[in-house]
């Protein structure tokens, strides 16, 4: 099988351009996010969020998989992590240390801080048709401490894109002390005008999944 080259595809140079530079933040981590701290650490006997699921997608996050539905740029993902609703808020909002552990990011910074309002800024890079692209997303956020992060892109290399992660605590059994949460991340992210919207949803619905297990990962090496 030949290798796949820029000119079988017979796009225009500009085109192409944003479409490259789109397709790279298929792979972009809503860098601000949205995160709902259940309060209570405690759960029900089988009433837990993970209890609440279908048994298949039961089975699959018990065996530290992800979940990732939905279609056109709206998706849900879902992932089982062993550690505290604090350390998943802390890995989250470790925005300066995003290309630490997650894929494809070059750099993540806070370029403003205003009280409880942030902009933060992030720089990716992949490989896309043989070539490497960089591409960046500025976004504006409002913080409530461990509970919420609201977010809006303000500019980057997309239509728009806005979402929220949530945090929920997962107990082994009633009453007891929670030792697992589960992180979800609700997300639409639209393409500029010009970029096939097919390639691009398949492509970010597919990094959503890379993502996830990333973040779990990173929990789980910060947990004591």
């Amino acid at each position: 099988m030949r290798e796949c080259q820029l000119t079988d595809l017979n796009w225009g140079n500009d085109y192409m351009l944003q479409f490259l530079r789109t397709c790279l933040f298929a792979g972009y981590f809503s860098v601000i996010v949205t995160i709902a701290v259940t309060p209570s650490v405690s759960a029900e006997l089988f009433n837990s969020p993970v209890d609440k699921l279908p048994v298949a997608e039961r089975v699959k996050l018990r065996n530290g998989e992800a979940l990732v539905s939905g279609e056109k740029g709206k998706y849900t993902a879902k992932i089982l992590v062993t550690g505290s609703p604090d350390l998943a808020w802390e890995v989250l909002t470790d925005y300066d240390n995003f290309s630490k552990f997650l894929p494809n990011t070059v750099s993540g910074k806070v370029i403003t801080v205003n009280g409880n309002q942030k902009v933060v800024e992030q720089v990716d890079k992949r490989q896309v048709f043989l070539m490497n692209i960089q591409s960046r997303i500025r976004s504006a956020t409002t913080e409530t401490p461990k509970s919420r992060i609201d977010f809006r892109q303000i500019d980057g290399d997309l239509q728009s894109l806005e979402g929220y992660w949530k945090i929920e605590p997962v107990a082994p059994y009633s009453g007891a002390k929670a030792n697992q949460v589960l992180i979800t991340q609700v997300v639409d992210a639209q393409p500029k005008s010009g970029t096939p919207k097919g390639v691009f949803y398949n492509l970010f619905k597919d990094s959503l999944g890379e993502i996830m297990i990333a973040v779990k990962k990173e929990v789980e090496k910060r947990t004591p």
